[in-house]
């Protein structure tokens, strides 16, 4: 007799990239999965995963569509039930009463949406409490769990996402051309730190100028992604006479990211919130030798002085002071790049992601419950 396929309700925003991710993973791993959304699916999504439209779109949608929830639920009879995010679709599960259910924290979650108001806080608390079991992308963002919940006994299971290590790959070496370039993937908003990055990158240059054995060569700073901070971030460019060396790319497709962190030599994530590091991790990928901030999961990515450099939150200087010694130490920092594939591909490829995720869910199938 053929065993059962596990039968995974994934109730998620369809409309992000990491939950396609997800779904298109567990269904190439022989899983049974609808993806129970509000927000369209964009991206290909694997032509075995059925895909339910909950009927209110918005923030509404998170109160409105609980009989639609309970009702799926209800027809689907997962063995499995898998809600992403805190707030939203913890929200929604919450109102809609479908337990038991795996709660998959994210980012903003945790680390923004509890401290807007006393309310909100209240509600992510609720929310926490009421999932069977938490899952975490990082050990960091668990320990923020266990803060909102004043609880470190909390059992929470560490689920990283997963990156297709087969596509970031090293195409041209790291400072491999005439000119040095520093750079970064990410959205243009304050949490990401982008205007330290801009402030860090021209006292760079003013040190190594100042330097009599620096053997001058062009610097490039290069950022890619697009946000609500982008004229605000060209304007601090301009202010710290660095506009002509600047290039602000915009917003490029999934696929055309890696093209990008191949024309970098350094890569920078100078965050204030950072749940995980995907981009550290792809970049990693390539080989780059990356700086980013001691923030949220970005620690747990890159190993200080074995993998790249880890500099203090916050701090332009530090970022400044880094670039430095990368560019005076090239040998030894292209071999960190070298250390951080290894490091990656041990623990950050896809399959790797899908073992953790699939584990928990073999751990809670309600066709092993007692």
């Amino acid at each position: 007799m053929n065993k059962a396929k596990l039968k995974v309700a994934f109730i998620a925003p369809g409309s992000l990239l990491h939950t396609i991710k997800w779904v298109n993973g567990l269904a190439n791993r022989g899983i049974d999965v609808t993806l129970i959304t509000q927000h369209k699916v964009t991206a290909n999504i694997h032509h075995d995963i059925k895909v339910v439209y909950l009927p209110v779109s918005g923030g509404k949608g998170y109160i409105l569509n609980a009989l639609a929830l309970r009702k799926a639920i209800k027809k689907l009879s997962p063995d499995v039930v898998n809600v992403h995010y805190a707030s939203g679709y913890g929200t929604l599960a919450l109102l809609a009463g479908i337990k038991p259910y795996i709660l998959s924290v994210w980012g903003s979650d945790v680390y923004e949406f509890p401290y807007q108001s006393k309310f909100k806080h209240w509600l992510i608390n609720k929310s926490l409490l009421n999932a069977a079991h938490l899952a975490s992308t990082s050990y960091a963002m668990a320990e923020q769990v266990k803060i909102i919940l004043d609880n470190p006994k909390t059992n929470i299971t560490i689920t990283p996402f997963g990156v297709n290590l087969s596509k970031f790959i090293k195409t041209k070496a790291p400072f491999s051309q005439s000119s040095i370039t520093i750079g970064i993937v990410k959205k243009l908003e304050k949490k990401y730190g982008i205007d330290l990055l801009i402030k860090g990158f021209a006292l760079a240059q003013e040190q190594l100028r100042s330097q009599k054995e620096f053997d001058e060569c062009e610097l490039k700073l290069v950022i890619v992604g697009d946000g609500s901070l982008e004229n605000e971030l060209k304007e601090l460019a301009a202010e710290n006479n660095i506009l002509t060396q600047t290039t602000f790319v915009g917003l490029v497709e999934n696929n055309q990211v890696v093209n990008y962190i191949n024309e970098m030599d350094i890569f920078v994530v100078p965050s204030r919130i950072e749940s995980f590091g995907v981009s550290a991790i792809e970049a990693l990928g390539c080989e780059r030798p990356c700086i980013v901030a001691n923030t949220g999961g970005l620690p747990e990515v890159i190993e200080n002085g074995i993998t790249g450099r880890v500099v203090a939150a916050e701090s332009a200087n530090a970022i400044a002071n880094a670039i430095v010694y990368f560019i005076n130490n090239k040998a030894e920092v292209i071999n960190m790049g070298l250390n951080g594939h290894k490091s990656v591909m041990g623990k950050y490829t896809e399959s790797a992601a899908l073992d953790a995720m699939i584990n928990l869910y073999h751990q809670f199938d309600k066709k092993n419950a007692h």
